[in-house]
């Protein structure tokens, strides 16, 4: 991945017009990730009105999009269920993959029309997806993946059990149109979960606890503010609560959110916890693709041995993560204008 040595930060594109040609208003330098919703036009109000916004926009999508579902569904003969809304998994799979995939627009709107800060805040604090450090992590998450799923695979070899590690290749007429529509579609999936909780979420309850300068800054509370606890505990709180598993599922999903969360503080930007989210999520679908059980995955309950394995999978890709940051000097906060 060639030479990472110095501490020159990657130079970052050209950056929104500043506040005095623009409406929009941009963080002043120093600001980490998670404070990037914090410029001048903030006002105590915006984040409470921001989250309301964004969650009339989804819920009125998945109304638009639920009922062109079933109209589909029954012009195909199929009467929409609660558990089956187009009859078949694979559709299903498809329907749910973007319609988790449309909040990335939602999120963006949000941004620029109801907090008025350049929608490149949201990725990165050089004010844009950084696309080269976007390649380096997701090569990272290769391995943490494979990590992941041989310790699961070792695991379930060591104890004897009966049952496969794999279940029964569903064969290739259904194999393919899966892997295809999972290719295809997780990426934005997933991307759209980093975006609209890392992202937006973090960068809103972030947003709160007055700078050191301005009245009120220099409390107690204002300084536990304006640390990244919050907008860590509550994002990933609500990435787990958000997913269809119970028990040791759950344990694993909130050890990624957390862990997801923490790196996108500490890169200062979205591209780490996207790069491993896509990674996980494409092996996970695609195994349920193989055995052809997509009209169960990402549910149940889970196991002990997948927990453990969750853990060893973000360790060791934060641990590779936080290596290349330091080697590769990624900004961590807003630079000054000179460093542009």
């Amino acid at each position: 991945m060639g030479d990472f040595s110095g501490t020159v930060a990657w130079p970052s594109e050209r950056r929104p017009p500043p506040a005095s040609r623009s409406r929009l208003a941009a963080p002043p330098p120093g600001t980490p990730y998670h404070r990037l919703a914090r410029t001048r036009r903030f006002r105590w109000w915006v984040p409470p009105l921001a989250v309301v916004c964004l969650l009339a926009l989804v819920l009125l999508t998945q109304l638009v999009l639920g009922i062109a579902g079933g109209i589909i569904a029954i012009f195909n003969g199929h009467i929409p269920t609660e558990e089956s809304l187009l009859g078949s998994p694979l559709a299903n799979l498809a329907y749910m993959l973007f319609t988790l995939a449309t909040v990335i627009p939602l999120v963006l709107f949000t941004v620029r029309f109801v907090q008025w800060r350049p929608v490149g805040t949201l990725f990165s604090v050089d004010g844009r997806v950084r696309w080269r450090w976007f390649a380096v992590c997701a090569l990272a998450a290769l391995p943490a993946v494979g990590t992941y799923l041989g310790l699961l695979y070792a695991a379930h070899a060591a104890t004897a059990q009966s049952s496969q590690f794999l279940g029964t290749f569903v064969g290739s007429g259904a194999f393919l149109p899966a892997l295809a529509t999972i290719v295809v579609l997780v990426p934005f999936q997933a991307s759209a979960e980093e975006i609209g909780l890392r992202g937006f979420l973090m960068q809103a309850l972030g947003s709160y606890g007055a700078p050191p300068g301005e009245r009120y800054g220099h409390g107690t509370w204002a300084r536990f503010l304006r640390t990244p606890v919050l907008g860590i505990a509550v994002s990933g709180t609500v990435f787990t609560l958000l997913h269809d598993y119970v028990g040791w599922g759950l344990v694993s999903v909130g050890i990624l959110g957390l862990a997801l969360a923490w790196l996108t503080w500490y890169t200062g930007g979205l591209e780490a916890a996207i790069g491993l989210h896509v990674l996980h999520n494409l092996a996970a679908f695609t195994l349920s693709a193989y055995e052809g059980t997509l009209d169960t995955v990402a549910t149940g309950g889970g196991s002990l041995l997948d927990a453990v394995g969750t853990a060893a999978e973000v360790v060791l890709y934060g641990a590779v993560v936080v290596w290349l940051a330091r080697r590769a000097g990624i900004r961590r906060t807003v630079p000054a204008a000179e460093e542009e």
